[in-house]
């Protein structure tokens, strides 16, 4: 608790850095931050200002990017994780369980919820959607999901977020049960607007030890192939044929730059006298994330809700609580059965222990909620031709394949994943069970990093004068969100050019910092501040 307590104080000294000039407040800058700007290629000159013009102040107003559903019990602990978002260019606005029980209409909580996404969607463009807590058996918890039965696997309660940003309510004969594929299958839609993940965390403390987690995610992950390194481990004897479907056929093709340490039972690539001598142990699994020379593992394999299963042992929360990969956190998928299981009553699953461990673990996991069946249209053919994926590697498959070979969020491959199996979920009930068991656990706005990020070198003014200005920053990358915050006076938004450079707009009323941030794909985020005098 002592060490929680540690990682929470951390956090918000570091937040209230990252946002201090945004509140307005006329602080100077300390010699130590001025070297700091200097070495990141701050310029010395003030910008010029135009013409002065006097208006009458309209506080500014942001759209929701992102739209963060929150229990009211850590409304206020989601502030960090808000601001940090808000701070890299994707607005987020935080919205209660108890806010939307009172403005919007439908017959349970999660009719609301979904009402609540979709008006966010529509009016304010919303990408983005995290639901910012656990959920619980029968739809209840902090942000309860929706079950939908499936009883061709024979289970009635598998937690389904896609749900919330469906444009259909997947309740066709309205008779209370939600995606029943056979009785539904008109109503239920695959896709929508924007995508979703859900960070199952339970208390301030799990908040704190996530936000900043993503906080060193985006502004220190490793360089030295951190990000083009694949650990696929498979503890399953004869199973690792898998992994030619898996990497060799198609990631390895989408995806040249990265290469795959294959970590099986009967062969490693740290094998010393003869192949398989260091073995798939959970000390072994220890250690090789802790050299943090990997950034990305998917796990094939048995497991339960409490772990999966290795040579020798299992990897369970005490086994989690031995590492320490600081600032090197892992992206993750895995086949192993109920790892995934955050609406349990005996919590934390596998999965969740990955997340919340302090500055240690996971920040994404994609894992099965309920057994992680193979799946396939035609079980007399498809598993003996040697080239089918079954329904659950596919759907990994291409959250890989799609966020790695066209830069994309975490949230956003998923949900390009999920779409596309849509076809193959209308056919088949089993498809369908995939779209609904596999969510997404973590952070849905997280760039995949498919090469080793860069450090930015961002030049702008040193100082700006109170009123209307414009002026260039010169980032020499194309594609990169600059974002510009002071308080309700300013925030602006834009991009880098082809020739790596964004010309931008700002009019602050008072004197201060005007806070910059620069962010994109395989880039450490950039974090400074502009004087306004």
């Amino acid at each position: 608790m002592t060490h929680l307590r540690t990682v929470q104080t951390t956090l918000l000294i570091t937040l209230a850095m990252f946002t201090a000039a945004a509140t307005g407040c006329n602080q100077t800058a300390s010699a130590g931050k001025g070297e700091d700007q200097a070495a990141n290629g701050a310029v010395e000159e003030k910008a010029a200002p135009e013409t002065k013009k006097i208006v009458a102040f309209q506080p500014i107003v942001r759209p929701a990017t992102v739209l963060l559903v929150s229990p009211d019990s850590l409304e206020a602990a989601w502030r960090p994780f808000a601001d940090w978002k808000t701070r890299c260019g994707k607005p987020t606005k935080i919205v209660t369980i108890s806010q939307i029980e009172k403005q919007y209409q439908g017959d349970d909580l999660q009719q609301k919820i979904r009402a609540c996404v979709l008006a966010h969607v529509e009016s304010d463009k919303t990408r983005w959607v995290v639901l910012g807590g656990d959920s619980e058996p029968d739809g209840k918890g902090l942000v309860p999901d929706r079950d939908t039965p499936h009883r061709e696997l024979g289970y009635a309660d598998i937690p389904t977020d896609l749900y919330y940003i469906s444009a259909t309510d997947w309740d066709a004969n309205d008779d209370g049960i939600y995606g029943d594929w056979r009785k539904d299958r008109e109503a239920i839609s695959y896709t929508g607007k924007a995508c979703i993940g859900r960070i199952p965390v339970r208390t301030a403390a799990d908040v704190a030890a996530y936000t900043e987690k993503v906080i060193g995610y985006e502004t220190k992950f490793p360089t030295r192939n951190f990000a083009t390194n694949f650990t696929y481990t498979c503890a399953v004897p004869f199973a690792d044929y898998k992994s030619d479907m898996y990497w060799d056929r198609y990631l390895s093709k989408a995806w040249p730059a990265g290469r795959c340490d294959k970590f099986f039972n009967k062969i490693s690539p740290w094998d010393k006298d003869e192949a398989g001598d260091y073995d798939l142990s959970p000390a072994n699994w220890v250690e090789r994330i802790n050299t943090a020379s990997s950034g990305k593992m998917h796990m094939h394999g048995h497991g339960l809700l409490k772990l999966w299963v290795l040579e020798g042992g299992t990897v369970d929360a005490d086994t989690i609580g031995q590492l320490k990969n600081r600032d090197a956190y892992l992206v993750m998928t895995t086949v192993s059965c109920f790892t995934g299981h955050y609406d349990a009553a005996d919590d934390p699953c596998v999965a969740e222990a990955m997340l919340r461990a302090p500055q240690a673990g996971a920040v994404v996991v994609c894992a099965p909620s309920r057994p992680g069946v193979p799946i396939f249209h035609d079980w007399a053919r498809d598993p003996k031709d040697g080239k089918t994926q079954d329904g659950t590697t596919r759907t990994y498959t291409r959250f890989w394949v799609n966020g790695l070979s066209k830069n994309l969020t975490t949230g956003e491959a998923f949900a390009a994943a999920k779409a596309d199996l849509a076809a193959d979920a209308r056919k088949s009930p089993g498809f369908h069970w995939c779209q609904c068991e596999l969510n997404l656990l973590g952070d849905p706005t997280l760039d995949m990093r498919a090469s080793d990020p860069v450090k930015l070198k961002v030049a702008v003014p040193k100082t700006v004068s109170t009123g209307a200005s414009t002026f260039t920053v010169k980032v020499g990358r194309p594609g990169m969100t600059v974002c510009l915050w002071k308080g309700d006076e300013v925030y602006t938004v834009a991009k880098t050019g082809a020739d790596g450079t964004a010309k931008v707009d700002v009019h602050p009323r008072t004197t201060g910092k005007l806070l910059i941030t620069v962010a994109g794909p395989s880039a450490n985020t950039y974090v400074g501040e502009i004087g306004v005098e």
